[in-house]
């Protein structure tokens, strides 16, 4: 502000002295200043005026200095100015009017939330479970006690704390924010109906990854409608288990179905090891089989063409092939029979060919051993 044939300096200065003046004649109008004070009086309520007015500008300057603020590297701030949204400020240091014309609510909203559903961990590293949210009746009209970690983060900063109205959850310490009581009713309402929805082997082994999947799709789904401002990182389902009624009985269920992935997995491997071995054993034996066809064949074949010659070679001259024949029949089955040729010229008695020597000994030994076997003790 400057006006001409003045400097700037000057014309603050002017401004000064007539708030000053200002500030003086209205303080002396409410101060007690009588029209019999004289001078002494007139110093006095310049000097009051003058404190009055500085202390004044230094609370405005306080007051001015309370809309600096400072957002961290992980946080956002929602300012808005009469209660409309006016900016998200991100790091760094930043000013509004000063409330109450303007507000602002930081939010970490890099940071990976924790919420449990169907217990509680305790300070001591313990854990409390809690009936009221873990027993579910699944698909199959079967009791079970399933537990839940979900994890979130906050997505947009203006639907997180402006869309929803929530009662907050004082067990978590978390106020008026959607991730209070809506989160939790709407994870119990998601987990509720995909365990609704399926028999209890799958909730108990088969078929776990597929339902956190599912209820972490309906969670994204009914936070999305709210505009709660809340994304799902994760669904973690904890060990799924019966209540401590039936425990042990499920237990032997969860076993015998171990036991029979555990057999079926070992009949596989059987199979696929006995099986090759069987066909190449087969394969084999076919293949032996149908040499030894050949070659039966090809013998038959081949002693069938020696008839044929022999047969042409008798009817040439019948008795040479015939003396033939039988001579190769006897080299054939002679060389393994032990055999003496009787002649005219031997004598001709077949006496001296006996073992006597043998038949004697033989009958020596049969008379010792009879004794023996008849005698004992008396």
């Amino acid at each position: 502000m400057q006006r001409p044939g003045g400097s700037s300096g000057e014309e603050w200065e002017r401004l000064f002295k007539q708030g000053r003046e200002r500030f003086s004649n209205w303080s002396s109008r409410f101060g007690g200043g009588g029209g019999g004070g004289g001078g002494l009086g007139s110093v006095g309520g310049g000097m009051r005026a003058t404190f009055l007015f500085g202390a004044l500008i230094i609370a405005l300057l306080v007051w001015l200095g309370t809309g600096f603020y400072t957002v961290d590297p992980d946080e956002q701030a929602l300012v808005r100015v009469f209660g409309r949204v006016t900016n998200v400020a991100g790091q760094g240091l930043h000013w509004h009017p000063p409330t109450p014309i303007a507000r602002h609510d930081t939010v970490k909203v890099t940071q990976v939330r924790r919420m449990e559903v169907g217990f509680r961990s305790t300070p001591d590293g313990g854990i409390r479970t809690d009936p009221v949210e873990a027993l579910m009746i699944t698909g199959d009209e079967n009791i079970v006690d399933v537990e839940m970690v979900v994890l979130y983060r906050v997505s947009s900063i203006s639907d997180y704390i402006l869309k929803v109205r929530d009662p907050g959850d004082p067990d978590r310490a978390i106020g008026d924010r959607p991730d209070g009581r809506t989160l939790k009713d709407v994870a119990e309402v998601a987990l509720r109906g995909v365990v609704g929805s399926r028999p209890i082997d799958d909730v108990l082994t088969a078929e776990r990854a597929v339902i956190e999947q599912e209820v972490k799709n309906g969670m994204t789904r009914l936070l999305n409608a709210y505009e709660s401002g809340i994304f799902i990182e994760q669904v973690q389902l904890q060990p799924v288990k019966a209540p401590e009624q039936v425990q042990d009985a499920f237990d032997d269920v969860v076993r015998a179905q171990e036991d029979r992935v555990r057999l079926r997995n070992e009949a596989e491997a059987y199979s696929n090891d006995i099986i090759p071995r069987a066909r190449g054993d087969a394969e084999r034996i076919l293949n032996e089989a149908r040499a030894f066809e050949a070659q039966r064949i090809n013998d038959a074949q081949g002693r069938a063409a020696e008839f044929l010659a022999i047969l042409a070679e008798y009817s040439l001259a019948e008795d040479v092939t015939r003396e033939r024949l039988y001579l190769e029949a006897m080299e054939r089955i002679l060389p393994d029979v032990k055999k003496f040729i009787i002649d005219n010229d031997t004598g001709g008695d077949l006496l001296q060919f006996l073992p006597l020597d043998t038949l004697q000994s033989s009958q020596a030994s049969q008379s010792a051993s009879q004794p023996q076997s008849q005698g004992g003790p008396q």
